[in-house]
């Protein structure tokens, strides 16, 4: 099946109507081994949130993530989860798509580890690196073809992360230089279908993770 990436109820990359529900496979692969889960999203539509509108996506475990639709772009703001009350908000919002596309175009955000990870020998409980590393995003391209299980989608926007910093983690690893790279690909009308995730050390105790979810369906009201 081929999609051209258009929907006509939303033209957008990062669609926030409510109504719309995504399924995705996810490949996870830590020291720990490679595990395979299934991942659902459905948009809650907007919301008033102190004052300021605001957009609602919810997964199957209960989490609620939050996006404010400005006339910059679409930002991530946080989420709120089983365990929390209010919503918890980053400090940073992030930005997720801009409004203008425009290839080459970049800027910064940081993100946090969360791929390297063990809980085998020699550690006997879980050992995690949680390093904050600042990245550089660009938009590499708006003529992306991507098959994924959901099908061949064309006119993809290709947006890229990269960057590194020093964490001392401690035992069995200390300082080392921790890499991020990530590769998103979203789909006019139908937003991320597919994203690339790895995260890189220097030492053979922790030396990688990495994650891959794929779109397996998608649905509209």
């Amino acid at each position: 099946m081929i999609f051209s990436g258009c929907s006509k109820k939303e033209l957008s990359y990062f669609p926030l109507s409510n109504g719309y529900k995504w399924r995705y496979d996810v490949l996870l692969e830590t020291r720990d081994g490679i595990q395979k889960q299934k991942y659902i999203l459905n948009n809650l539509g907007k919301r008033e949130l102190n004052g300021v509108p605001v957009y609602l996506r919810e997964s199957l475990d209960g989490t609620v993530f939050y996006y404010l639709d400005s006339d910059e772009g679409i930002y991530y703001l946080g989420n709120r989860n089983n365990n929390k009350i209010k919503p918890e908000f980053n400090k940073d919002k992030k930005l997720v798509i801009p409004e203008i596309h425009t290839v080459n175009k970049k800027w910064k955000q940081a993100t946090i580890t969360k791929l390297l990870k063990k809980t085998g020998p020699p550690q006997k409980t879980v050992f995690e690196i949680f390093a904050r590393v600042e990245l550089e995003v660009e938009i590499e391209t708006l003529d992306a073809v991507v098959n994924v299980p959901a099908g061949r989608f064309k006119n993809c926007m290709k947006i890229t992360m990269r960057g590194s910093s020093f964490k001392d983690a401690g035992n069995y690893v200390g300082l080392t230089l921790v890499g991020v790279e990530q590769t998103s690909w979203y789909a006019r009308g139908v937003g991320l279908v597919k994203m690339e995730r790895i995260e890189t050390t220097k030492s053979n105790a922790l030396d990688k993770g990495t994650l891959l979810i794929e779109l397996a369906s998608f649905e509209t009201d």
